[in-house]
């Protein structure tokens, strides 16, 4: 075992890119090993499946029980923060990643991935306001970053095979390799130095989205629209407009999730009790609004595509509502990412203007789904200061190339909007 760790430490060509196989492969095992967990553990809290409707399953729960399940799920996250000792495993996950990435040379300790897994399949499962990419990403970081130490690798190599592992993430989870790549340098700010690292990262992220898939049967998240009728000058000036509303949301998505952290850290509460106090509170929102809960989200923005737009009031409390119960289940240290709620949030706000549009006889009702899925791509590039990142893997979730032209454009312009108003961006805060 010595003389092969002693061959990879020389870091040879063969060598890396070796490695890189090796962590895109675990890295898909490791996201789909989350999202089998996360399948589980919804089925225990809310006896929920992919052959049932969540919205209706948790329509028909006692009040109780709608509120305590959040609550126990915040409950079992905090005591396993609290036995396993890895609080770096709370919250979004891509901080601390990067946090790795700049001062820790790439190192992210090896219980953090299982850790992550648990928490965040909990979290999610049993309704808490969160997304799973975050999670899926600090999981392959941590995986990458655990096979470097095992082979005693230098600094360099460890954050390398560390942003392999988080491309390898991205991959898996969405089946979108590029958007991977893209995340790793727009996000994470790695930088390859050489064609050769470049290809280790190449070559992780699509190992892990078509390992995935290999595992699972799933091709990642996959949205459909009809662009058969040409985009006009107005349509493109409208979408422009969207653009500019979005990067305003997600700014003050970020004030609301930067101030429910402050919050949650001042609450005289034990720390391990403070999940479940969170969990309570996304319970009592989701009495009245049970979309916010993570397992409503994706479903809800397909049915958004398909619709167009629902009523207008309707929108905008949830558009608030889903701010507020991801904040308080971040904020109150439970574990999950925010990229599927700038996704949801993107496509109300994307909806809400559509609807005015059309009521106003300027959009068609045919033509709000393209409002849908730019507001989707515009809030993420917004939030998070990544326009190429945003626009790819939108792309790459539509398989629409007639698309990118205008989702390139339109992230540009949330992005620019954004960060003339905020020079950091929402993994900053």
């Amino acid at each position: 075992m010595e003389h092969i760790r002693q061959w990879f430490q020389k870091s040879t060509p063969t060598g890396l890119l070796f490695l890189s196989v090796v962590v895109g492969a675990s890295g898909a095992v490791g996201a789909a090993l989350f999202h089998i967990l996360i399948y589980y553990s919804t089925l225990l809290f809310y006896g929920h499946s992919s052959s049932t409707n969540f919205i209706s399953v948790i329509e028909t729960l006692p009040i109780w029980q709608r509120i305590i399940i959040p609550t126990l799920g915040g409950l079992f996250v905090g005591l396993i923060f609290k036995w396993a000792k890895v609080s770096e495993a709370e919250g979004e996950g891509v901080p601390e990643v990067t946090e790795a990435l700049m001062h820790k040379r790439g190192t992210i300790r090896p219980i953090v991935a299982p850790v992550k897994i648990i928490t965040a399949a909990i979290t999610l499962g049993s309704g808490g306001s969160a997304g799973r990419e975050g999670p899926v990403i600090q999981i392959g970081s941590a995986i990458g970053s655990s096979i470097a130490q095992f082979f005693r690798m230098q600094t360099k190599e460890k954050s390398l095979l560390l942003a392999a592992g988080a491309a390898a993430g991205i991959g898996g989870t969405f089946g979108a390799p590029i958007a991977g790549v893209l995340f790793t340098v727009e996000i994470l700010r790695h930088r390859a130095h050489s064609l050769l690292r470049a290809f280790v990262i190449i070559i992780a992220a699509f190992v892990g989205a078509y390992g995935s898939k290999a595992l699972t049967g799933h091709e990642g998240l996959r949205f459909v629209i009809d662009t058969s009728e040409p985009v006009s000058f107005l349509t493109l000036t409208l979408l422009i407009l969207l653009s500019l509303f979005t990067a305003l949301t997600a700014l003050a998505f970020g004030k609301v999730l930067a101030f429910t952290r402050v919050y949650g850290n001042k609450i005289h509460l034990a720390h391990f009790l403070k999940p479940a106090a969170g969990g309570f509170l996304v319970g009592i929102v989701g009495l009245y609004l049970p979309y916010i809960h993570e397992p409503a989200a994706y479903p809800f923005m397909t049915d958004l595509l398909s619709l167009g737009t629902l009523p207008l009031a309707f929108l905008v409390f949830l558009l608030l509502a889903k701010m507020l119960a991801t904040g308080i289940t971040l904020g109150s240290g439970g574990s999950g990412g925010i990229f599927a709620p700038l996704l949801l949030m993107g496509a109300i706000t994307g909806s809400i203007l559509a609807g005015v549009l059309v009521q106003t006889g300027m959009l068609s009702t045919s033509g709000a789904a393209l409002f849908v899925i730019i507001g989707m791509a515009t809030m993420f590039a917004g939030a998070a200061h990544a326009p190429l990142t945003a626009a790819f893997i939108t792309y790459e979730m539509t398989s629409d190339f007639t698309l990118l032209p205008i989702l390139l454009l339109c992230c540009f312009v949330a992005f620019l909007t954004a960060r003339k108003i905020q020079t950091e961006n929402i993994y900053q805060h």
